[in-house]
């Protein structure tokens, strides 16, 4: 879906807006926050349900990922075309790095920052799976990301010649910085959904950090 799409997606979708006004006054929910809440402990004040996107919650819920307790917002890519990455982000004779995909989205009220995770689930049938890191972007302040801008911490996609691997984006809307986004590209951790915890603690120790949470997956597949 092209960004002129996204627009008029976004001019219908009432319950993006639903989202937005939920979160906002963020001040005052955050006043009344209980003082002794635990890292991942979702900090909302009601249920919103989530407006359908390309793509639906059922392969996070699997995993039990705890940003599935959020609210959700919409993300988009121009490397991204009918659930299929582009061939830019692939290892290539004239590109052998690859490049990092372009992203977009919403901005969140009260978010002062963004997280970003492209990961490879490797799925073994065994639980929790292992997660290749393909790209981290730590308190990312915009709300677009131009395709190639982060390319020295961005793993090329790789799957075997005539293989399809599944690749999947995460943005994660945050209060406040964190300290640090955990993991480091080119590992494969088992305990991906830490990291994401981790992200609900920013770096001065508050929790209650994470707001809402977007994200895109699509397949590549290697000639």
């Amino acid at each position: 879906m092209k960004r002129t799409d996204i627009v008029k997606a976004f001019a219908a979708a009432g319950a993006m807006i639903m989202l937005l006004t939920n979160i906002a006054g963020c001040a005052a929910a955050d006043a009344d926050a209980s003082a002794d809440a635990v890292a991942g402990e979702s900090v909302i004040a009601e249920e919103t349900e989530p407006e359908p996107t390309e793509t639906t919650l059922c392969e996070v819920e699997q995993f039990g990922y705890c940003v599935e307790e959020y609210p959700q917002f919409y993300v988009g890519s121009d490397s991204w075309e009918n659930g299929v990455w582009s061939d830019d982000m692939a290892a290539k004779p004239e590109h052998p790095q690859g490049s990092s995909p372009s992203l977009y989205w919403e901005p969140v009220e009260c978010a002062a920052c963004y997280v970003i995770y492209m990961v490879d689930s490797q799925h073994t049938g065994n639980y929790p799976p292992s997660n290749l890191i393909h790209w981290i972007v730590t308190n990312y302040e915009g709300t677009e990301i131009i395709a190639g801008e982060d390319p020295a911490f961005f793993l090329a996609l790789g799957p075997e010649p005539g293989t399809t691997r599944s690749y999947t984006v995460y943005v994660i809307a945050l209060k406040a910085p964190v300290e640090r986004a955990k993991g480091s590209t080119g590992t494969m951790p088992t305990n991906f959904n830490n990291f994401l915890l981790a992200l609900d603690t920013d770096a001065d120790g508050n929790t209650g950090n994470i707001l809402a949470f977007g994200y895109l997956k699509g397949k590549y597949t290697a000639d």
